[in-house]
């Protein structure tokens, strides 16, 4: 994953944070991050305002102790306040339980049985109360 002890891109960073085994504050932190860059062992990271309130010494410190073996470095994290144009894990995990919700009611409502009960028996679809297998 990280061969030159360099993180590369977004996609990378949300990797490395998905397998990093961090909690608590330090992994909110990292989940709500968005990736500006990594070079010369400094990490740059965004927090989008409103998140301010997650960066503090104690996150940074440890969520630098937990890059630092994959890293082959402890790095330097920077965080600046503003949105990036990626993803961060939080943002990516809301947009994929939102696609899911989505194709659970979509197969739901296209099912032949359903239409027919709907059709024939005037049944009526409780709002919100689909939900995907994995929740």
């Amino acid at each position: 994953m990280i061969d030159d002890g360099r993180i590369a891109d977004a996609e990378q960073w949300l990797e490395l944070v998905t397998r990093s085994g961090l909690n608590g504050p330090s992994r909110q932190l990292a989940a709500n991050a968005a990736f500006i860059g990594h070079r010369d062992g400094v990490l740059r990271l965004a927090l989008a305002p409103g998140f301010e309130y997650l960066n503090s010494e104690r996150s940074i410190a440890n969520l630098a102790q937990a890059l630092a073996p994959v890293l082959g470095d402890t790095p330097r994290i920077v965080i600046e306040t503003g949105s990036a144009d990626v993803e961060t894990l939080h943002e990516r995990a809301n947009r994929q339980k939102g696609e899911r919700q989505s194709a659970a009611e979509s197969a739901f409502m296209n099912d032949p049985n359903v239409q027919q009960l709907i059709q024939q028996q005037g049944a009526r679809v409780v709002p919100d109360s689909i939900r995907p297998y994995d929740e």
